[in-house]
């Protein structure tokens, strides 16, 4: 989520906040409900709640556009120079990892999460291993891969790769 939309939800969850103090305060009865009633006579034909209304039904909208991640994709920059940028979506790269790794023997149910440090790349794999396989093996070997790969498809170091196996059990 952006800075943006940081502070419109700051604002408006202290909307909110002043709204559910409102309800508690006329439900103890501490205001009368009918000066709350009275109030909302004056409502009608003043264009000022009327705008009121627009903006928290945009903000309301923007956050739910943002929540949904409807705002675009993550993208890796991988050059920036005189000539333009390239970019590489973060999902295009996760999934290309996790196809490879994959294909190693033994390992399944590979999910990959790719971070941007410094001009290279953070990898974290989680995924199954059979039993029988000797995993500090199969980590080299998906971490070479990962690197050997990664360098030549985007021309980015890989820094590190973590892998986590989570489930130790055969292929279904």
């Amino acid at each position: 989520m952006s800075i943006p939309d940081r502070i419109i939800l700051t604002l408006y969850t202290i909307l909110m906040a002043v709204v559910a103090v409102l309800i508690i305060i006329v439900s103890l009865g501490i205001i009368p409900p009918t000066t709350l009633a009275d109030y909302a006579t004056n409502i009608p034909g003043s264009w000022q709640y009327a705008i009121a209304g627009v903006i928290i039904l945009l903000v309301s909208l923007r956050l739910l556009v943002a929540g949904l991640g409807g705002t675009g994709s993550n993208t890796l920059t991988i050059e920036n120079g005189k000539e333009g940028k390239i970019h590489v979506s973060q999902g295009a790269m996760e999934d290309y990892i996790a196809g490879f790794t994959n294909d190693v023997f033994g390992v399944h149910g590979a999910k990959v999460v790719v971070k941007m440090l410094d001009n290279a790349l953070s990898v974290r794999i989680n995924a199954s291993i059979e039993p029988g396989i000797n995993i500090p093996d199969t980590t080299d070997e998906i971490r070479q891969n990962v690197k050997k790969n990664v360098l030549t498809v985007i021309g980015l170091e890989v820094k590190e790769v973590e892998v986590f196996f989570k489930h130790i059990k055969a292929k279904e």
